[in-house]
């Protein structure tokens, strides 16, 4: 039945490297160069301020992330639910079955559903429309192709932002090093001298 979900592909991401817009983090291999910038005045602190500050960013943006997909997730697996009901509607008209149903959290109760030719869906945040069973069908597999691709959209978002933040753990890692070593020869030569 969701055999469809397996042929859908992630739109074309074009000449970006996210759906986002994710700043992509540039990996520091000349600490001395980069830290003498003007912006960093050839102070290694500023440069690991800046570099905490993308860190946070980074982290905020993953929050939001997980947190979208999660939603993405629940509204796919509830549009799989409707689907198989529609479906059911569908191969088995004329009948009546019975179903769990959860009247409050965590309650639930047996009921009895009716043969019906048009069910209720929800196309928005606050609309319902009444559509014919094929209907229903054929909308409700457009609306889980469309989650599917958001869903890969989020992943690839999520997997390119884990990038950046890895990317950001090294940079963090090479300012704080040379950052020690300075103040080491600094201490070394201040300790050695007359």
């Amino acid at each position: 039945m969701f055999a469809f979900m397996e042929n859908v592909e992630k739109p074309p991401l074009g000449n970006r490297k996210s759906y986002m817009p994710i700043t992509e983090a540039r990996l520091i291999d000349e600490v001395e160069r980069y830290i003498a910038q003007p912006e960093f005045s050839s102070d290694v602190q500023v440069a690991l301020k800046l570099q905490r500050i993308f860190y946070l960013q980074y982290s905020e943006l993953a929050a939001k992330l997980e947190t979208d997909l999660a939603a993405v997730l629940t509204r796919l697996d509830a549009a799989k639910s409707n689907l198989e009901l529609v479906k059911k509607f569908i191969d088995n008209p004329g009948e009546e079955f019975q179903s769990l149903v959860q009247v409050a959290q965590g309650v639930f109760r047996w009921v009895t559903v009716l043969p019906v030719e048009k069910v209720s869906l929800q196309v928005g945040t606050a609309l319902q429309m009444k559509f014919d069973l094929p209907e229903a069908e054929e909308f409700i597999r457009k609306d889980i192709t469309s989650l599917v691709k958001q869903r890969l959209q989020h992943e690839h978002d999520i997997d390119f932002l884990q990038d950046q933040v890895n990317t950001i753990e090294m940079n963090l890692a090479v300012l704080y090093k040379h950052g020690v070593d300075k103040h080491n020869r600094v201490t070394q030569d201040g300790l050695g001298g007359p």
